[in-house]
């Protein structure tokens, strides 16, 4: 046990000290730490009978990028948007009650103030991302699940994952605690909790698992069969993915795996995200 926290320790430490504040931000805005994921080649999804459909296990090239090391908190949230759609209020909790489409906002709204192209053009209903801009934007579901999973520490392998566990469960023969990484049913009393309150994956990313959902960009649809670079999601559908579970979410729909969807214009205070950039 005490190898494994000592590991844990080691790999927080290489990941903070390339955590980087958001270039271009203005001083009244608190800094956005953004954590770097270097990338690798992962077997997304898992072969847990019961989630072997919907998570059919495939090989991924995920590409390096930044991802941000808490979910968006209404501080930040209100500072670049002017308000704070939140159910529940408190500048360190994670926002809340946010559409997929309100994130997309936020996203071009916060690239704007820090000098940044936009990465998403809006034209009514339909949203294009510019694969080729340095702008904010949500992360691909395959970035989520490579990020939650710990990245080359703890994603990458060889074999397909048989049975998937919360986002910073150690890795070795010690399973870890839930309760002191994630905020869930069980300890979450029905309401968000200020972000990094509790322990952080391996890569240094806090809440990957409970406190809120998170959207992702993909629409959704079956996971692709052969291998894929950069994996974006279905080319068609309705429905935008989210992961990670909520506060209210039991510990089976916490799984670094688990996938889940809705219409992009849904608002529940169970929902909320964190954001990505292209290094």
């Amino acid at each position: 046990m005490k190898h494994i926290k000592l590991l844990t320790t080691l790999l927080l430490t290489a990941a903070t000290t390339i955590a980087a504040e958001t270039p271009g931000m203005p001083a009244e805005i608190a800094p956005l730490r953004m954590i770097s994921v270097r990338g690798g080649v992962f077997l997304m999804g898992s072969s847990e009978s019961s989630f072997r459909v919907t998570e059919r296990v495939h090989e991924v090239t995920v590409r390096s990028f930044l991802l941000s090391e808490t979910e968006v908190t209404q501080e930040l949230y209100t500072a670049i948007m002017k308000e704070n759609p939140s159910y529940f209020k408190g500048p360190n909790l994670p926002v809340d009650s946010v559409s997929w489409l309100d994130t997309i906002l936020f996203c071009n709204a916060l690239s704007v103030r820090s000098g940044l192209p936009p990465a998403y053009t809006i034209e009514g209903e339909t949203v294009i991302w510019d694969r080729g801009s340095k702008g904010y934007r949500l992360p691909t579901e395959a970035e989520w699940e490579y990020a939650a999973r710990g990245g080359v520490n703890g994603a990458v392998g060889s074999t397909a994952l048989e049975k998937a566990s919360f986002a910073g469960d150690p890795q070795g023969d010690s399973p870890g605690n839930p309760r002191e990484y994630c905020w869930f049913a069980p300890n979450g009393a029905s309401s968000t909790h200020p972000v990094k309150s509790k322990l952080p994956n391996q890569l240094g990313l806090y809440d990957m698992s409970g406190n809120v959902w998170e959207w992702c960009w993909d629409l959704f649809g079956d996971y692709p069969a052969e291998p894929v670079d950069n994996y974006a999601g279905s080319s068609s559908g309705k429905s935008r993915i989210y992961r990670g579970g909520s506060y209210l979410n039991q510990i089976n729909q916490l799984r670094t795996t688990f996938r889940i969807w809705e219409v992009p214009a849904l608002r529940a205070r169970t929902m909320g995200f964190r954001i990505a950039r292209d290094i």
